[in-house]
C-alpha cells in the first residue's frame, strides 16, 4: 500500500498527488473509524483533520518510514482523542455494545458465499474477544496490514502483536468449536 513516489510528490507540494493519496486512503480509514464509532460525521471529520495536518506539515514527512502506519496511527489517535473529548463512547464501550463485524463491500460478497452457520458461529465467537484482540484482528485481516504496522498502530511491540493474534485466533477457534458443539 505504501507509495513512496506519491509521498515524495506530496512532500514537494503536488496537490494532485495529495488528492490521489486522499482518495486511496479515505475509504480504508472510514471503515476503520466505523469500528470505533457509528458517528459518521465524527469519523469523516477526523479523516479531514489528519489530511489537513498531513498537508500543512508535509515538510516533516521525510521522516516517515511507512505511510500506511503513519496514516492509521494518526487517524486512530485523532479519533480516540475526539471520542474522549466528547465523552460519547470509549473504545471498550463501543466494542462491548456491538461486537458484530461490519464488512466492506468485498467482504459482503464473501460473506454471502459462506455457509450461514459458519458465519453465525464466527460472529458469536467474536463476542469473546477483548476490544484489543478485535482491533488487532480487524487491522491484520480486514485491512491487510503487516504485523509491524499493526504493532505501530496499537503502540505495542511486534512480538506482542503476534501474541495478541495467536490468542485471538485461539479464542475464536475454541469458541467456534464450543458453539458448533452446542448446536
Amino acid at each position: 500500500m505504501d507509495n513512496p513516489v506519491l509521498l515524495n510528490k506530496v512532500i514537494e507540494g503536488d496537490i494532485e498527488a495529495y488528492s490521489l493519496l486522499y482518495k486511496e486512503y479515505y475509504r480504508k480509514l472510514y471503515n476503520y473509524g466505523r469500528k470505533f464509532s457509528h458517528d459518521t460525521a465524527l469519523v469523516e471529520d477526523c479523516i479531514q483533520e489528519i489530511f489537513f495536518d498531513l498537508w500543512s506539515r508535509r515538510d516533516k514527512l521525510k521522516r516517515i518510514d511507512s505511510l500506511n502506519s503513519y496514516l492509521y496511527s494518526a487517524f486512530r489517535y485523532t479519533l480516540i482523542k475526539r471520542l474522549k473529548e466528547q465523552q460519547r463512547l470509549s473504545l471498550r464501550e463501543e466494542h462491548e455494545e456491538d461486537a458484530t463485524f461490519e464488512f466492506s463491500v468485498e467482504n459482503v460478497i464473501i460473506e454471502q458465499e459462506q455457509n450461514a452457520e459458519d458465519h453465525k458461529s464466527l460472529k458469536e465467537a467474536c463476542k469473546f474477544l477483548t476490544p484489543r484482540q478485535y482491533e488487532a484482528i480487524f487491522l491484520r485481516y480486514y485491512e491487510k496490514l503487516s504485523y509491524q504496522e499493526v504493532a505501530d498502530i496499537l503502540k505495542i511491540s511486534v512480538k506482542a502483536t503476534y501474541k495478541i493474534m495467536a490468542r485471538s485466533i485461539s479464542t475464536l477457534k475454541d469458541n467456534i468449536k464450543l458453539l458448533l458443539f452446542l448446536c
